[in-house]
This record gives C-alpha cells, sequence and structure tokens, in this order.
C-alpha cells in the first residue's frame, strides 16, 4: 500500500471531520446498543453453558453471571463498543471514496467491532466469576483485574484488525490516508531534529 500525499487543506479537513463526527456518536443515547450488548453477551455465555442472564431497569443494563462467585455487571456506553464505532467512522466517512466504500468500511467496522466486544465482555465476566488460574496466584481480585488488560488486548487487536480489514476489503483509502499522516509526521520530525 503506497500512502497519497495529503494537501494541508485536505489533512485539516478530514481531522475536523474526525472530530465532528465523534463527538456526534458521543450525542447518540446508547440505551438500546447497552440491552443488546447485555443480552448476547448473556446468550454466548448460556450457549457455553454458564447460568447468565441480563436486565434493563431504570436505564441502567446489568449482566449477571453465576460460576464460582455471582458476578453482576453494569453494561454501560463504553462497554458497546459505540464509541470505537464513532472513531471508525470519523476515519472512514471524510476520506476521499465512493460513498458505496465508505458506507460498506462503516457496515463491516459495526459487525466486526460488535463481534470483538461480545467475547471480551463474556471473557472479563467468565474470569470474574470462576476463580481461574494463573489469576489465583494474585492476592486480590475484582472486575478490575481482569477487565482492564482484557479490554486493552481487544481494544487494541480489534481496532487494528478493524483498520486492516475495512483497509483491505472495501476501503483502501484509510490506509493510505492513515500512512499518509504517519509519512507527514516523520517528515516533521526530521526536519525539527
Amino acid at each position: 500500500m503506497v500512502a497519497k500525499e495529503s494537501t494541508m487543506r485536505y489533512n485539516v479537513f478530514y481531522i475536523t471531520s474526525f472530530a465532528a463526527i465523534l463527538l456526534l456518536f458521543y450525542w447518540v443515547p446508547s440505551g438500546y446498543v447497552e440491552a443488546l450488548t447485555a443480552e448476547i453477551s448473556s446468550w454466548t455465555l448460556a450457549v457455553l453453558g454458564h447460568a447468565a442472564s441480563w436486565e434493563q431497569l431504570g436505564g441502567q443494563t446489568t449482566l449477571t453471571l453465576i460460576g464460582q462467585h455471582a458476578v453482576t455487571v453494569s453494561i454501560i456506553r463504553e462497554c458497546t463498543a459505540l464509541n470505537v464505532f464513532g472513531v471508525m467512522a470519523g476515519l472512514i466517512l471524510p476520506l476521499r471514496a465512493s460513498w458505496v466504500k465508505r458506507l460498506t468500511g462503516i457496515a463491516i467496522s459495526g459487525v466486526l467491532l460488535f463481534s470483538l466486544n461480545i467475547p471480551r465482555i463474556a471473557l472479563t465476566v467468565y474470569l470474574t466469576a470462576y476463580d481461574t488460574w494463573p489469576f489465583t496466584l494474585m492476592a486480590a481480585r475484582s472486575l478490575e483485574t481482569y477487565h482492564y488488560p482484557i479490554s486493552f488486548a481487544f481494544g487494541v487487536l480489534g481496532v487494528a484488525l478493524t483498520v486492516l480489514a475495512v483497509s483491505r476489503w472495501t476501503t483502501p483509502e484509510l490506509g493510505d490516508t492513515l500512512l499518509g499522516f504517519v509519512n507527514g509526521v516523520v517528515r516533521l520530525v526530521r526536519k525539527g531534529a
């Protein structure tokens, strides 16, 4: 993949559009997506033979798993991958590509991010409910023992895989644009050194 040279005008447009789209995603109500995330996570755990359930009461969505310990977690906006989907939409929509390519890239991003998010949530809840080795070697364990490292790993790998998949399958302009930004930053750093 060869990165195209970007003009300063396009870079400003791209960054401004990205920020505006990301901001719009923070305003999108997330209750329905929280419920869908909890329901599919619960269903996934149940299919794997675990006693899982979910509910949504008073605007709060929870997922419960009964293992060695009963674990109930709140499924909030940040648990849904909606914000990360906003990042991908912000990266894809302002591209110099046809609308078909951009909309297909956004659709694939949504499916991939949501699909990767469900095992992230299920694994975090499972590890918390079933005190599993090697984590049993740690003296103090809680949901956060599992949540942060799993979310970080899934987040970094998930976004990287999503960007690569969209760049490869539908919208090569995404990879070209991102590589163009990296090349531009490298040139600026070299000039300053």
